[in-house]
């Protein structure tokens, strides 16, 4: 384990000393950082050392990476982050004041946990009155995400996803990730994500990379799961399960 204080960043693996098994990279922070992508309450796995849910990363830079227009940028936005919730399409917002709040870490034998309120990095139109996620690696065994909200209004959408450059398929309750070879002849981990299907609908989307500095890192495609609510909802408690 490791955790950065300052960034709230937070590394941890199942085993020490081997990439066996599920490893995440979790964060808190502000939307205000260096080279920020509005990103508050995301994270990432890896499965036996190989990517399984990611974070795309970033295209070759212009003098629009760099603008006030950044945040236009599929890339730097919230909602192409793992599990950050969008709103009737409003997303995390950026600056400094746009950050998690009630940050905690804790890690032992058996496991490392990442919770916090991520809410504040939303601005007023979304209309979210709280919003606490836990993300706990229980080593040996599997990662849950819990996330427990209540917003000040009913939205008629709620979407949620995650990015990976596996196979992937939905069977009942489960996303199946299956490996793939993607850019340097490399091959991606494999897992499976179990949800609520009484509570969402979920589709997949095909996101063609024609970038040549993202597409040395992930090939043509990255696939983004979508998860949504089959009704409006204004409070609630979801949870996510990954294993190996």
């Amino acid at each position: 384990d490791v955790w950065f204080d300052d960034t709230q960043v937070l590394v941890a693996r199942d085993h020490e000393g081997s990439t066996a098994g599920l490893f995440l990279a979790a964060k808190g922070g502000h939307n205000a950082e260096s080279h920020n992508h509005n990103d508050v309450g995301s994270f990432i796995v890896y499965s036996d050392g190989k990517p399984l849910i990611v974070d795309a990363g970033v295209e070759t830079y212009t003098r629009k990476t760099f603008s006030p227009q950044r945040y236009e940028i599929w890339t730097m936005q919230s909602a192409y982050h793992t599990l950050l919730p969008t709103f009737d399409g409003v997303m995390q917002a950026p600056g400094r004041a746009f950050a998690a709040r009630d940050v905690r870490y804790s890690a032992d034998a058996e496991s490392a946990q990442l919770a916090l309120e991520i809410a504040a990095a939303y601005p007023p139109e979304a209309h979210l009155g709280a919003w606490t996620r836990e993300i706990t690696l229980q080593r040996g065994k599997d990662l849950v995400v819990r996330d427990v909200f209540a917003l000040d209004q009913p939205v008629q959408c709620i979407a949620l996803s995650v990015l990976t450059p596996c196979a992937a398929r939905v069977a009942g309750d489960q996303v199946l990730f299956e490996p793939a070879v993607f850019a340097g002849d490399r091959q991606t981990g494999a897992g499976v994500l179990s949800f609520d299907p009484q509570v969402f609908d979920v589709h997949l989307v095909s996101i063609p990379i024609t970038d040549a500095r993202m597409g040395g890192v992930w090939g043509s495609q990255l696939l983004q799961v979508v998860f949504t609510p089959r009704a409006p909802v204004q409070l609630g408690t979801w949870e996510w399960r990954v294993t190996a």
